[in-house]
């Protein structure tokens, strides 16, 4: 086992959007981000990662952390040195920091969180812990289970092709260029503008193109998901067009706590790398859930879901191999030689 270094991107804004006053979702606070933040150094720590390489934001998450541990943690924990701007260029300049210098990634937040560090088309394998509002793409998981399964894959005690995969993502392409990108869904709006982004009206929304679906999903993936289940290993999508004089008739949570009825228009397969037509212009498309792209009428623009996603770290399965492989036991050891 070689030294590793973790990159850990907390973003204190997820979990805050308009949806916790529309909806009935329930909050977790910077405070409590602290908590999953000192987890997850007392856990890296004793498995032996050499060293944390932490994004500053504006709340101080991963100071917080550190003043509660109970002491100075041996761990070398470095601050990017950057300007702190409190919105989304935070995460992507962290994470574009943190190319060739970290093993893998820690991101503390929600879909829109990772969908930033997967803009940066960083390589390393992600453990995403949830924190947001209507997550898909991230674990809801103990801090420290997701710290100690990051652990081994950094440390090379499994091999990234035995317990990590290639996530999917739905690709907007506009005069034939790539616009952005969404890890979980892209929906067409007839709002007029960003504004507070999130999308919870169902008179507003057109069309919904997603790569994760199922309806046990929240979330506007959870209207495809009606129609079928599609996970991170099926090569698939869905594609469904709302429409006001459509026949079939579907409710689903598009937020926690709230249902919403929507008639179907149109559903349909996609395949890996097949275009769809976008046919709502002018419009506003949300990327997992946020409002973020503006179609102006005589664009030519396209959906298109493929295999470059986030490279994601599936924690049972490195926790099984690790186990197997006796590392528990080695830790076990190494401590009691240290303390003897």
């Amino acid at each position: 086992m070689g030294k590793a270094v973790i990159g850990l991107i907390a973003n204190p804004a997820s979990g805050r959007d308009i949806r916790r006053l529309v909806a009935h979702a329930s909050v977790i606070d910077n405070v409590e981000k602290a908590n999953i933040v000192k987890r997850i150094i007392i856990t890296l720590e004793a498995l032996g990662v050499s060293k944390i390489i932490v994004m500053p934001e504006t709340f101080g998450i991963t100071e917080r952390a550190i003043s509660m541990l109970p002491k100075k943690p041996s761990i070398d924990i470095e601050f990017i040195n950057m300007r702190v701007r409190g919105d989304w260029l935070d995460t992507y300049y962290a994470a574009n920091y943190m190319k060739g210098k970290v093993n893998a990634i820690i991101s503390i937040g929600g879909d829109g969180t990772n969908r930033v560090i997967a803009k940066t088309d960083i390589e390393v394998p992600v453990m995403p812990i949830s924190t947001g509002t209507n997550n898909v793409f991230p674990y809801m998981i103990e801090a420290t289970i997701a710290a100690a399964a990051t652990a081994v894959i950094a440390l090379g005690v499994v091999p990234l092709e035995e317990a990590t995969f290639k996530s999917k993502r739905v690709e907007i392409w506009r005069n034939g260029e790539l616009s952005d990108i969404a890890l979980v869904d892209a929906a067409t709006t007839v709002h007029q503008f960003i504004g507070s982004r999130a999308v919870w009206k169902p008179e507003f929304i057109r069309e919904v193109v997603s790569c994760l679906c199922a309806p046990y999903n929240i979330g506007l993936s959870s209207l495809p998901g009606v129609y079928r289940t599609i996970t991170h290993e099926i090569d698939e999508g869905m594609y469904i067009r709302i429409s006001p004089t459509g026949k079939e008739k579907v409710s689903v949570p598009i937020a926690p706590g709230l249902f919403r009825s929507f008639n179907i228009g149109e559903h349909r397969l996609l395949k890996i790398g097949e275009h769809v037509e976008i046919k709502t212009k002018p419009s506003i498309i949300a990327l997992d859930g946020e409002r973020t792209l503006e179609i102006h009428k005589g664009d030519d623009v396209t959906a298109v879901i493929t295999r470059k996603g986030l490279r994601v770290i599936d924690y049972k399965k490195a926790l099984i191999l690790a186990s197997k492989r006796g590392f528990f036991e080695y830790i076990a050891l190494k401590k009691a030689l240290q303390n003897s």
